[in-house]
């Protein structure tokens, strides 16, 4: 089933320290700070038939091209299947699992950040929208390869973003709103407006839920509130990041404060209740994901992945650790098997690691840049390298 996707972007990479794309991410200061001063967050879900575990990032889009055409590729360019191959079809075996060549699905990109699926299109955001257009840009592309399709343009830095079956929703974190537009492209509608920025989104059937750079945990419907306000599931959050869903309940990592893994019912809070904790005292928890019995998360601090029970670690118990010793792990996105996860410190990489725990990671593509968020389907992975002019990447499984 297709993947949501998983991202780290408010701590930027040294690859954008320029003026330039400082001054398009709102960042403050050279060494990638975000000008709210914020830790690095991501969204992730993994949504299938029955809405179980659904991400999702909307953004306000005003100025789409109405031809639908690419703003910072050529109208009817894209990669093909076999683009990064070599001519006589050897692959770079340091490079892949397996022989399997990465295709490059679109390059040049400027800060390409939120990353989704469906059946037959990846998703993106980019933050500084390529060297060619100004402003950020919500894009799709075929799976495999093919001409890239400008959904919406003149975003206020879009960052997550995910898709249901007739739309596509991101956040804005610049104004503050979160967006959806048809999935092929077309008006784009405020579906909600917060009092902080939205960083990371979800959705189901019913609503999408977004976390804020203010700390709120925040739901609508998926039809938006008409100018109405969004209900507040959880206020007072510490650095609430990546979201997720399934069936019953709303999950996130706080980056700092406890720095927990939790979880609250779709309903939302109580008056004066408390999220439940999954797990507490992680360092700088950031990415995560879903499956059906457990939480999946990546911790910044001590370069781990780490798992638990959706009802919690048990017995004074600690979560089950799936990789140490990793270089900035970001992204994270898991099928029946395996995690997968990028890294985004030296030359980047996407890693494999099996669910149980006990085994070592294996390098599953090498040498990506600032590889960040990642999903992925039944086939394929795909991600993102969040660097000035970075590309969205796949490779077969």
């Amino acid at each position: 089933m297709p993947d949501t996707m998983k991202i780290r972007w408010r701590s930027t990479p040294a690859a954008l320290a320029s003026s330039a794309i400082l001054a398009t991410l709102g960042c403050s200061n050279g060494n990638g700070a975000s000008s709210g001063g914020a830790a690095p967050t991501s969204d992730s879900g993994k949504p299938d038939a029955a809405g179980e575990d659904s991400g999702h990032d909307s953004g306000a889009a005003e100025d789409a091209r109405p031809d639908g055409g690419d703003a910072g590729v050529p109208d009817g360019a894209g990669p093909d299947a076999a683009a990064d191959a070599p001519a006589d079809g050897s692959c770079d075996r340091a490079n892949a699992l397996d022989g399997a060549c990465p295709i490059t699905l679109a390059a040049n990109q400027g800060a390409p950040v939120g990353l989704a699926i469906d059946a037959h299109h990846v998703y993106w955001t980019a933050m500084a929208a390529g060297v060619d257009a100004g402003g950020g840009v919500v894009f799709r592309a075929p799976i495999g390869g093919g001409p890239i399709t400008t959904i919406a343009s003149g975003q206020a830095t879009p960052a997550g973003i995910a898709v249901d079956a007739e739309r596509v929703y991101w956040t804005n974190t610049g104004n503050d709103t979160v967006i959806s537009a048809p999935l092929d492209g077309g008006a784009p509608t405020t579906i909600m407006t917060t009092s902080g920025a939205p960083e990371y989104i979800a959705i189901d059937a019913a609503s999408v839920y977004v976390t804020t750079a203010s700390g709120s945990v925040l739901s609508c419907p998926v039809g938006g509130l008409g100018g109405g306000a969004p209900a507040v599931l959880a206020a007072g959050q510490a650095q609430p990041g990546p979201v997720a869903v399934d069936g019953t309940s709303v999950y996130w990592t706080s980056y700092s404060g406890s720095a927990s893994v939790v979880s609250i019912p779709k309903s939302g809070l109580p008056d004066g209740g408390a999220p439940f904790v999954i797990a507490s005292n992680e360092n700088l928890p950031f990415a995560i994901a879903l499956d059906t019995t457990h939480v999946y998360w990546t911790t910044i601090g001590d370069g781990s992945v780490r798992a638990a029970l959706k009802t919690g670690v048990q017995g004074g118990g600690s979560p089950t650790t799936l990789a140490t010793g990793q270089a900035t792990p970001a992204g994270i996105a898991v099928d029946t098997g395996h995690a997968y996860f990028t890294s985004e410190v030296g030359a980047g990489a996407v890693f494999q690691v099996g669910l149980t725990g006990g085994g070592m990671p294996t390098t599953f593509v090498a040498s990506q840049g600032y590889a960040n968020a990642i999903v992925v389907d039944d086939a394929n992975v795909y991600w993102t390298d969040f660097s000035a002019n970075g590309s969205v990447m796949q490779v077969a499984k």
